[in-house]
């Protein structure tokens, strides 16, 4: 079903031509609630095969909230429609949402994550870790609207594109009116490893406060020629120093992970 997905803030992006993604995904389930109560930590695991998720928190003050999204590659092909995921969550005082999201694999996938940071002290942090091959594609919309008073962001992206994968990521700091001493950060790094893939990478700060503080940037580029030839050299080969490279860049997200089982399950797959 054919559908208009990750939109990003208003006005946002018009500038940079760069707006919703209209693309054909498998339904979604029924929006999951969830509720946090004053106090409360929670960690929520999920691991995506052919359907998406639609999520929505609230959190009371000094909640703190953990959802770990895990797509990985199965060896099957990927579904004739995309996987969308939606999340939502909003924050009381000192409360906290940490999202870890990794996407494996030539699937098409799309993920909007939203968090209000509504009280005084909430925070966010989003680690994103991604692989992708073949004609894979990777849509993502995160983020960070901040309205209450010492209020932190935190947005780090990391990844690799092969084949002809195609990745999109916008990343929005929203710093409003009323946010005083707010601070935002927002960071990708991404390898290329082919003349074939398509790599965008939009952050973007908007800013109606003046006492706050936004930070963003990324890195773009194909993988050190002298680290290859070094590698190849001491009889590595090159497909090797490839999975080397990647195994870099989704152990960076993996070992943030706050359960132990899934980061050592993850981390033995491919040692």
């Amino acid at each position: 079903m054919e559908q208009i997905l990750n939109q990003p803030l208003v006005n946002t992006f018009s500038w940079l031509h760069v707006g919703a993604t209209k693309a054909d995904v498998a339904a979604v389930p029924a929006e999951q609630e969830i509720s946090l109560e004053e106090g409360e930590e929670r960690i929520l695991i999920f691991e995506t095969k052919d359907k998406g998720r639609k999520i929505k928190a609230d959190l009371e003050a000094g909640s703190v909230l953990h959802i770990v999204e895990l797509q990985l590659e199965d060896g099957r092909m990927p579904a004739a429609s995309g996987i969308m995921n939606d999340i939502e969550v909003n924050l009381r005082d000192n409360a906290a949402f940490h999202w870890y999201r990794l996407v494996i694999g030539n699937g098409r996938t799309y993920d909007n994550c939203s968090v209000n940071l509504l009280g005084k002290g909430s925070s966010f942090t989003a680690d994103i870790g991604y692989s992708l091959s073949g004609e894979g594609v990777y849509d993502v919309n995160c983020e960070a609207i901040h309205k209450g008073e010492e209020t932190t962001s935190t947005i780090t992206a990391s990844g690799l594109l092969s084949g002809k994968a195609r990745k999109l990521l916008r990343g929005t700091i929203d710093l409003q009116k009323g946010c005083r001493h707010a601070v935002g950060n927002e960071s990708e790094d991404v390898l290329l490893l082919s003349d074939e893939v398509s790599n965008q990478s939009v952050p973007v700060i908007l800013c109606a406060e003046e006492d706050v503080v936004g930070n963003h940037g990324a890195s773009i580029g194909q993988p050190d020629e002298n680290l290859l030839f070094y590698l190849e050299s001491r009889g590595i080969p090159e497909e090797q120093v490839m999975q080397m490279l990647s195994r870099a860049k989704l152990d960076a997200v993996i070992r943030k992970i706050p359960d132990e089982n899934i980061r050592k399950r993850l981390l033995g797959e491919r040692e």
